[in-house]
């Protein structure tokens, strides 16, 4: 096992440096397109490569900053909103940080990984989202560790 991890490496970085000059080489002479957004090297038996368009979901939550509607009226409890985030089967997060922008500012409505901001956020966990200042089209910014980036939510206020 040894014996083969340097020669290893040593191929592989050899095989990028080649796919780099190659679309160097593409790119200054127009001669031909260039790579799509990824490559598969593949030299386990022999040697084999190939590159394909890795298409982007446009409401990829890993990747997009589009807002996701959240629907609640505005007496909903935020202690509603935090566990529709926790118990959606489509989001499932752990301990969500939402904030948002009231009044001009920014606001941090609840944030529970730090004892010390979770102390003074949670009487906004009985508070309707009327009482938060929200309204109709609200953006929230949610955190979670379940999620790479920040999440963006709209509030939708139903009757």
């Amino acid at each position: 096992v040894v014996k083969r991890i340097i020669p290893a490496v040593a191929s592989t970085n050899a095989v990028i440096a080649a796919a780099c000059t190659t679309e160097v080489f593409k790119l200054a002479t127009s001669a031909y397109v260039p790579l799509g957004n990824y490559m598969v090297f593949n030299d386990v038996d022999g040697l084999y490569t190939y590159t394909f368009e890795a298409e982007r979901k446009e409401n990829c939550s890993a990747c997009s900053q589009v807002p996701v509607d959240l629907h609640f009226p505005p007496s909903s409890k935020f202690q509603q909103v935090l566990e529709y985030l926790t118990e959606s089967t489509s989001l499932q997060m752990k301990s969500p940080a939402v904030t948002a922008t009231v009044e001009g500012k920014s606001k941090t409505l609840y944030l529970q990984s730090v004892a010390s901001i979770e102390q003074r956020t949670r009487p906004n966990l009985s508070k309707s989202l009327k009482e938060l200042g929200l309204t109709d089209g609200q953006e929230l910014a949610v955190a979670d560790v379940t999620t790479p980036q920040t999440m963006l939510f709209r509030l939708c206020f139903t009757s």
